[in-house]
């Protein structure tokens, strides 16, 4: 008896009324009714928990839907964000030094003002990757360089633009000019680490080594 009770008055507000309408019958009825009726109680109130317990698993399972179709349109949209951005092809010449150290340039314009990137530019229409590299850097640095090898393309989402980016390592003859760009260092191995690179140059500067 005290275990129906206990059942009862851990329910909800149903359960107080189920226990004053058992304390009532047990006041009034003969023992076996009263039995009968606390027994029939306690099993409306486990088919009421198991009725919350299955009504509790399909909210879930309707919330997790619901969070997947809602990740879902959000992919579909930055997907579709992407493939209306302007798509921008330049080359960049990784220049090494007999010392190893790689030469870096730190722009001098624009939103990424102050960051440092490997020359180069924008293909021109009819111009080789080759071509436009060797320009670019006349027009930069007033210098003409040796393109040795191609190194890899490098891609990368910028907010307002996707950069295609051919990279070449390339040696530098002669002296060079800043035409563009505000500052320029050799750089040796651990000291590339210290710069802020643009995104996508970061990406391929260690490559420099080859």
């Amino acid at each position: 008896m005290w275990k129906i009770f206990a059942i009862l008055i851990g329910g909800s507000g149903v359960s107080i009324l189920a226990l004053f309408v058992f304390v009532l019958a047990l006041c009034t009825m003969p023992w076996p009714a009263w039995v009968i009726m606390g027994v029939g109680l306690v099993l409306y109130e486990v088919s009421g928990s198991s009725k919350k317990v299955v009504k509790g698993r399909a909210e879930r399972r309707n919330k997790k839907k619901a969070l997947k179709a809602l990740r879902v349109q959000k992919a579909k949209e930055k997907l579709l964000r992407e493939a209306n951005k302007e798509q921008i092809q330049v080359v960049a010449a990784v220049i090494r030094d007999d010392r190893k150290r790689i030469f870096a340039t730190q722009r001098g314009y624009g939103d990424m003002k102050g960051r440092w990137e490997f020359p180069g530019g924008k293909i021109e229409p009819g111009e080789t990757r080759e071509e436009a590299l060797k320009r670019e850097i006349r027009e930069e640095l007033a210098a003409e360089i040796t393109i040795e090898k191609y190194l890899e393309k490098v891609e990368w989402s910028y907010p307002k633009f996707r950069l295609t980016m051919y990279c070449y390592l390339c040696r530098l003859e002669g002296e060079y000019t800043l035409k563009e760009h505000s500052a320029a260092r050799w750089l040796s191995r651990r000291e590339r680490m210290h710069v802020k690179w643009l995104p996508a140059d970061r990406t391929l500067f260690d490559k420099a080594a080859f």
